[in-house]
């Protein structure tokens, strides 16, 4: 297969995306979790509902827990830009991302460590990839945010230990990152959003962007009523 000759920059386009609504919105294609079948969704039809009230795609390429694999990529960086959603822990799937026309690659801090860490997201940036680097405390959010600048950090909802989501902690973790952050960090919400209502709380605790899946996989539908009205940040 022929790497996509143009990439879109996912910074730019959930910049757009706050400019717009309010916060930047990352609609995720994932069929299966770990806790097992989330919703069947043709790519293709799929991409096209919700391509114009999302900012940018997330797609799982991990095929055992997931059911997800990198040949679905194309079908929506034809529209948007892609973060290659997966745990990325050597330079061959930052060249497979790279390969099938993703945008960006998450690299999970908690998995990888600051060393490895370091390593791929020096490889990918040499490869005109942007990343998202996900922690999961405000502390490891603020050190990325001032060690990789052009980065964008997310914050999970989601334990990788546990596998609970604790929305409500991951509130308090966005506020005390951005209350802390350096101007011009984009924060990213992740897990856990399951309507219009708690996009707008990331909002107003400080997200500039949030990333939703399951929800949207079940219900596609809310993508665009997910227009909150943005208020002071760290309010909530």
């Amino acid at each position: 297969m022929e790497p996509s000759p143009v990439r879109g920059g996912l910074r730019g386009a959930l910049l757009e995306g706050r400019g717009r609504r309010g916060i930047g919105l990352i609609g995720e294609f994932k069929r299966c979790s770990p806790g097992g079948f989330i919703a069947y969704r043709d790519p293709y039809a799929y991409a096209e509902e919700i391509g114009g009230c999302v900012d940018a795609f997330s797609v799982l390429t991990e095929p055992t827990w997931f059911c997800g694999s990198p040949e679905l990529i194309p079908v929506f960086s034809a529209r948007r830009p892609v973060l290659f959603k997966d745990f990325v822990a050597c330079r061959e799937m930052v060249d497979a991302a790279a390969l099938y026309g993703a945008s960006a690659v998450l690299l999970i801090l908690d998995m990888l460590g600051w060393s490895v860490l370091e390593e791929l997201y020096e490889y990918a940036r040499g490869l005109g990839l942007e990343a998202l680097i996900e922690a999961s405390c405000s502390r490891d959010a603020v050190e990325a945010a001032n060690t990789y600048p052009e980065a964008l950090i997310g914050l999970n909802a989601r334990s990788l230990e546990t596998l609970r989501v604790d929305f409500e902690a991951m509130l308090r973790e966005l506020r005390a990152a951005r209350s802390r952050s350096p101007t011009g960090t984009v924060l990213v919400a992740e897990s856990g959003v399951r309507g219009p209502g708690d996009v707008a709380r990331a909002a107003a605790a400080g997200a500039d962007a949030v990333l939703v899946g399951t929800s949207l996989m079940r219900s596609p539908g809310w993508a665009c009523a997910a227009a909150p009205s943005r208020g002071p940040r760290g309010s909530s």
